[in-house]
């Protein structure tokens, strides 16, 4: 009888391991075969599930909300992470939200549940060292590029430097990226700081499309619900392993700072360090005239 039990258990156990497995498998599962003609990504855009703005996308992993403006076009899960692939031949199984503007720049939201991140290590932030390992990191991401057949990063530089908001909680920079292709992109980044975590908001606009406002209003049209902001923190509430400056600085793969504080500080991160997307800068034209209709 106890074995006949036993054997029932682990029979029980076995399937919700496969059941959980399989359902892995089916979130994960993506296209892998990168378009390379206009006519297959025209093809692949329109396969996708595409909403357009206005709306008021509930960002319920993060306990917020987006307000994406009537010049967008959204993403949101699983399709989200497709059109990642496809345009940078890496997974970004982490984003909740992607959105592409009429200008074509691109916008990705995804939050952190890392606990309530402290400033008071901001003043060891150093962007000219900072800007000396990011040069160093982006070498590495060549390798993988160049086996894709896609551009690679020739040079980075500081487009706006690091620097911490104190009204909207937020920090705010900007790196510019000369590629391969003779492109260039700018690719802007927001922390956006709550109560129990923080939103990270990427902007990466291509050949000289950059406007510094469209990258301060992320953290407006980003909105944390009631009792969740950064000010709404309690006494007992979770306090998250690195402040806010060496959390910078491992998302940027800096090795500048303390080595255990930056330890703690990768814990948090999705990412082992920034991402940067590829310059697809023609791909604009499928989101204007007849292809963006198509979507709809």
């Amino acid at each position: 009888m106890f074995l006949r039990c036993y054997l029932l258990k682990a029979n029980f156990f076995i399937k919700i391991a496969l059941l959980s497995f399989l359902l892995c498998f089916k979130a994960i599962a993506l296209d892998t075969k990168i378009p390379v003609s206009e006519e297959e990504w025209n093809k692949a855009y329109t396969s996708l599930n595409w909403k357009e703005g206005p709306s008021l996308v509930n960002f319920n992993e993060a306990n917020s909300k987006i307000n994406i403006s009537s010049n967008f076009s959204i993403l949101e899960g699983k399709d989200a992470h497709q059109l990642l692939y496809w345009l940078n031949g890496v997974t970004f199984d982490y984003v909740s939200v992607y959105a592409i503007d009429d200008y074509s720049s691109q916008y990705m939201f995804y939050y952190t549940d890392s606990g309530y991140v402290k400033t008071d290590d901001w003043t060891d932030v150093d962007p000219d060292k900072f800007i000396k390992d990011i040069k160093d990191n982006y070498k590495a991401s060549n390798e993988t590029r160049k086996k894709n057949g896609q551009p690679t990063i020739l040079n980075v530089s500081w487009k706006k430097k690091p620097y911490l908001d104190g009204v909207y909680n937020s920090v705010y920079y900007a790196l510019n990226v000369q590629w391969s292709d003779n492109t260039s992109t700018t690719e802007g980044t927001v922390i956006i700081l709550g109560r129990e975590g923080y939103t990270t908001a990427n902007y990466v606009a291509g050949n000289n499309g950059y406007q510094e406002q469209m990258l301060l209003n992320l953290s407006k049209i980003h909105k944390f619900n009631a009792t969740k902001e950064y000010k709404d923190w309690k006494s007992g509430d979770k306090i998250a392993a690195a402040g806010i400056g060496a959390l910078l600085a491992s998302t940027l793969g800096i090795k500048a700072m303390k080595p255990g504080i930056i330890a703690a500080a990768l814990l948090l991160l999705k990412k082992f360090w920034f991402i940067i997307f590829l310059p697809f800068i023609w791909l604009g034209k499928l989101f204007t005239g007849s292809s963006k209709k198509n979507k709809r």
